[in-house]
């Protein structure tokens, strides 16, 4: 998913009917590729290279088989699935002791890995979580849902069940819990949804011979669940009143309404007035009259003019607009350049090809002699400096997280400030 995901970023490629590029742009997806590291390493190589007595114990956990194939616990014998504080007292069908599966632990939240992934939930704050489970092909998708949320998470357990073919769980009216994705509903009241991929293996592990339908079958799970988180983003946002100029540094669409996605009308680069800024939507005044814009990163922008020179050591090439992924004009072979405008790190730079964008980290940016001297005169002349901390807004949200025994995604929503893009750590 990851590998397929970022190429068709690369390529500027479509999946399905998803432009990937653009929704990732607006939307992260984080992935926790293995919650229960040293529980699989355990399922797959059994105790060979382990101490003896932690050999010993493990077997013990094992119902004294050296056959690991069926464990589902960590290393401590508990199981992670059933250790979130989630209706952690009433968890069902559980022992009371280490074992390979359905050992709860001593207190909700004792093992590290769950600990690990509840710190991490919240800091990435998701809007929607997919956890990968195998095996079963089903969709866990409530957990004392509240009835006002009821509509919205059946709907998108309805389109997950139609994208893989999996069927969807009845809710239960006294649901066991203890899983990461009843944690997250109870948590954040956002939709959770645990995938079973695969035919039923019982306990043992999922044959490699499945992986190209189970592929096939969850390749849109990852964008759809982005879409979704942007949706549920946007909806949550309020407006902000700008009254500002900005440059419009390259076409985009001109919508009579908020979040439309197709009707619009093409806006030419161009200086507009902006008004107000809903999530990554901006209301603007343009030539073509009063409506909405959705720019990708660096489309948008308040230059700040300077005169200066830059001096490429390297070769670089420049853009069509502030935005590695923009429009390559050309390559600029190591020369002094002048100049014009400033964009966080980007310099607007005059070639003998025109006037376009390189990466001012690939250059050395040196300013005209008398303004080096003022600025000089002026640092020494400064015996004190107090700064004031300016409150800003941070609209990156998030998006989904899908965590679970074998795997985990996040997706976080990052709005557009500029000059900074989507935060995508």
């Amino acid at each position: 998913m990851i590998d397929t995901y970022a190429q068709a970023y690369y390529s500027n490629g479509p999946i399905a009917d998803y432009n990937v590029r653009s929704l990732l742009d607006e939307v992260s997806i984080w992935v926790v590729p293995m919650v229960n590291p040293d529980g699989v390493t355990l399922s797959q190589q059994g105790t060979a290279g382990l101490p003896v007595n932690l050999a010993q114990t493990l077997r013990r956990y094992n119902g004294n088989s050296t056959n690991f194939n069926r464990w589902k616990a960590n290393m401590q014998g508990i199981d992670l699935n059933r250790q979130y504080p989630a209706s952690w007292n009433t968890i069902k069908d559980t022992v009371k002791y280490p074992w390979y599966q359905n050992y709860k632990g001593q207190k909700p939240g004792q093992a590290p890995e769950v600990q690990a992934m509840m710190d991490f939930t919240h800091k990435v704050d998701p809007e929607v979580t997919i956890s990968y489970h195998s095996s079963g092909e089903i969709i866990f998708w409530h957990f004392n849902t509240l009835n006002s949320n009821l509509t919205r998470d059946k709907t998108m357990a309805r389109t997950l069940g139609n994208l893989t073919g999996y069927s969807l769980v009845t809710p239960q009216k006294n649901p066991s819990g203890g899983g990461y994705k009843d944690w997250f509903i109870q948590e954040y009241g956002r939709p959770g949804f645990t995938i079973e991929i695969a035919d039923y293996a019982g306990e043992s592990s999922v044959p490699l011979r499945q992986f190209s339908g189970i592929w096939s079958e969850n390749k849109e799970v990852g964008l759809y669940s982005a879409l979704q988180s942007y949706s549920l983003w946007l909806g949550k946002q309020k407006i902000q009143y700008l009254q500002q100029t900005m440059s419009l540094l390259a076409g985009t669409e001109l919508y009579t309404k908020l979040g439309a996605a197709a009707g619009g009308t093409n806006l030419q680069p161009q200086n507009i007035q902006v008004i107000a800024r809903k999530g990554d939507w901006y209301q603007v005044q343009a030539d073509k009259g009063l409506g909405w814009i959705h720019p990708s990163p660096g489309k948008l922008a308040i230059i700040e003019e300077i005169t200066a020179t830059a001096e490429l050591k390297v070769s670089a090439p420049a853009y069509t607009y502030p935005d590695a992924f923009s429009p390559k004009v050309t390559v600029l072979v190591p020369q002094t350049v002048q100049v014009s405008g400033r964009w966080g790190t980007w310099l607007l730079a005059s070639t003998p090809g025109g006037k376009w964008w390189i990466d001012g980290r690939k250059a050395e940016l040196k300013w005209p002699i008398e303004e080096a001297a003022q600025n000089t005169a002026t640092d020494a002349n400064i015996t004190d400096a107090h700064t004031t901390d300016t409150d800003t807004t941070d609209t990156n949200t998030t998006g989904a997280d899908t965590a679970g025994a074998d795997t985990a995604a996040d997706v976080e929503q990052s709005g557009q400030t500029p000059p900074a893009s989507a935060n995508t750590p």
